[in-house]
């Protein structure tokens, strides 16, 4: 892994339940923390491979090891919103996350 490439910001928020006003859950998110990473834009035959819709923004960023983020997290980058679909530590270097466009309310 190259530092030179990681040159993207993100900003990672972590999803917290708490209990409302009425007695049920709301989930919410707090900053986990920030972080540089390499974007690697996912190409149309891998998203056919994948059985990825073709509509579906998808972003691929590579990153330190980061044992600690999960599946539902989001990630901001760029002022936009997106949600955490795949995890992948296999490299015990690095950690390569797959994200889509955060669609609230969806």
């Amino acid at each position: 892994m190259k530092i030179a490439h990681m040159n993207k910001r993100l900003e990672i928020l972590k999803p917290v339940l708490n209990e409302d006003s009425y007695g049920g859950m709301v989930t919410e998110y707090v900053l986990a923390g920030k972080i540089w990473a390499e974007l690697k834009r996912i190409d149309y035959s891998e998203q056919e491979k994948l059985g990825t819709p073709v509509n579906k923004e998808q972003l691929r960023f590579r990153l330190r090891s980061l044992k600690s983020i999960q599946r539902g997290w989001i990630v901001i980058y760029a002022a936009e919103r997106y949600i955490v679909d795949v995890v992948d530590n296999t490299y015990a270097d690095s950690t390569t996350i797959i994200v889509r466009r955060y669609e609230q309310g969806v």
